[in-house]
């Protein structure tokens, strides 16, 4: 999401840094954790980690509501802005037969916050998200399960649309195409040699694919 929907830079993830400075005592706590294609999940147990604390369920549930603090602190700032072309595309794309899902490392409430205040959230009905698993290919065999059943469909052509190279091999897990957009942690040529199909810097290159 972030780096493919959301451009991503220094302040995409302040929410997300505020809320384990204040609910853990830190300061700069996010300082050299990667966070790109990565559950939120993950990532808070890896600052847990590095400051000897033991992750469990109670202090998953403590950083939540922080965290749901600082997301709604931020919901009409700049922090949150479109990655290219991305929300018109998305806006033609929904008016399309084409079932959207979301994949994403991202809570449920964070996605929800920043694609709201991109307007494009309302076209994504289903999805895998943070909660849904720790790794990408457990979020994404869930975001596939749900699409399923929502849509009550089996599919006989997959698109996967990501800016790093995880998501070349989640597409490839999953048996789909996969289209590489530039704009992400990833640069052309690190997503190149994992050869995907399509290799773009903006989504109006792939729109006659679809629309």
């Amino acid at each position: 999401m972030n780096g493919t929907i959301i451009k991503r830079d220094s302040r995409t993830d302040i929410p997300y840094g505020k809320a384990v400075d204040e609910f853990l005592g830190l300061e700069n706590g996010m300082e050299g954790v990667d966070t790109s294609a990565r559950s939120d999940k993950d990532v808070f147990m890896e600052v847990l980690e590095k400051t000897d604390r033991t992750f469990s369920q109670d202090l998953w549930q403590g950083f939540m509501k922080t965290y749901t603090k600082h997301l709604d602190a931020f919901k009409t700032s700049d922090v949150w802005r479109e990655n290219v072309d991305a929300c018109s595309f998305i806006d033609k794309l929904s008016k399309t037969d084409h079932k959207l899902s979301m994949i994403t490392g991202e809570l449920c409430i964070g996605a929800q916050y920043k694609l709201e205040k991109l307007g494009v959230w309302k076209h994504f009905p289903t999805g895998g998200f943070g909660e849904d698993g720790l790794k990408r290919f457990d979020i994404a065999d869930t975001a596939f399960e749900k699409a399923k059943a929502l849509y009550g469909q089996t599919y006989d052509e997959i698109y996967v649309i990501g800016d790093t190279c995880l998501d070349i091999k989640t597409a490839r897990h999953l048996g789909a195409k996969v289209i590489s957009i530039t704009t992400g942690s990833n640069t052309r040529e690190e997503l190149k040699a994992l050869e995907p199909d399509y290799i773009i810097d903006t989504f109006s290159e792939i729109e006659g694919l679809f629309i």
